[in-house]
């Protein structure tokens, strides 16, 4: 178990999917409770962490809809009295050509990917700060440094969330608050088995250092080392755990 973690309050958002409910899973194994925030329902993967023996609540929460992020942040104040560790996850990933994306459909990706982001460290900070210790954990996409065509709105968001990282790093780090990020190459999850050919996962394993697919456990020692005491004097950084694609 790392060092620090055990009785923390994490707050993971996409918790239903593939790679959130292996973040939620693995930090409950380090001794978290959890809040697991998804516009799907998460009730089975709260089912899992119970059974581990720690607490969990899921919260079906649309992340564009700004009034109901804030008030699933009082929720998780009422329920766990504080939030330690925020894991911005949830990600709107539609491939939509940039010829036919319209304001509406980037401001989508914009609410969930970046201002739901936003509006959870503004909620959760000050408790953070008042006892002078958080963890801030921005999932961000190996897209930013290698683009393809037809995922402009998400690239574009998710390159803003690097930017929230940095932002945010030099706003709470003196209060005791570090923020990071993780940059996930393609990884293979059932949804994304589903949605993606089988060529593109070649392509892309060929392109990188390390002749595999990423797989959900992949990342889930980056989160845990961010997350940890061990991580507690660096902040502002994104690790590429993309299998050597970026860097």
């Amino acid at each position: 178990m790392s060092r620090g973690l055990r009785d923390r309050v994490a707050v993971v958002t996409g918790a239903a999917g593939a790679l959130g409910s292996h973040f939620a899973c693995r930090l409950a194994a380090e001794g978290c409770d959890i809040a697991l925030v998804d516009v799907a329902p998460a009730d089975a993967v709260a089912l899992r962490i119970e059974a581990m023996g720690r607490k969990a609540y899921a919260a079906a929460v649309d992340l564009a809809d700004a009034g109901a992020v804030m008030r699933l942040a009082g929720e998780v104040q009422d329920r766990f009295g504080r939030c330690d560790i925020l894991v911005n996850n949830a990600a709107h990933m539609p491939l939509v050509p940039f010829a036919e994306l319209t304001l509406a459909q980037f401001r989508r990706f914009e609410a969930v990917n970046v201002e739901a982001a936003l509006i959870l460290a503004q909620q959760f900070a000050p408790g953070m700060a008042s006892r002078g210790w958080g963890r801030i954990v921005q999932i961000t996409s190996s897209t930013t440094g290698s683009p393809m065509p037809g995922f402009a709105g998400y690239v574009i968001t998710k390159m803003a969330g690097i930017g929230l990282v940095r932002a945010l790093a030099a706003e709470l780090g003196p209060a005791g608050i570090t923020v990071n990020g993780i940059s996930p190459g393609l990884t293979r999850t059932p949804s994304s088995a589903k949605n993606l050919p089988q060529a593109l996962f070649d392509a892309v394993c060929e392109r990188q250092l390390l002749k595999r697919t990423g797989v959900p456990e992949d990342l889930c020692g980056a989160l845990v080392f961010l997350t940890s005491e061990e991580a507690s004097f660096m902040t502002g950084q994104i690790l590429n755990v993309d299998g050597g694609v970026v860097f």
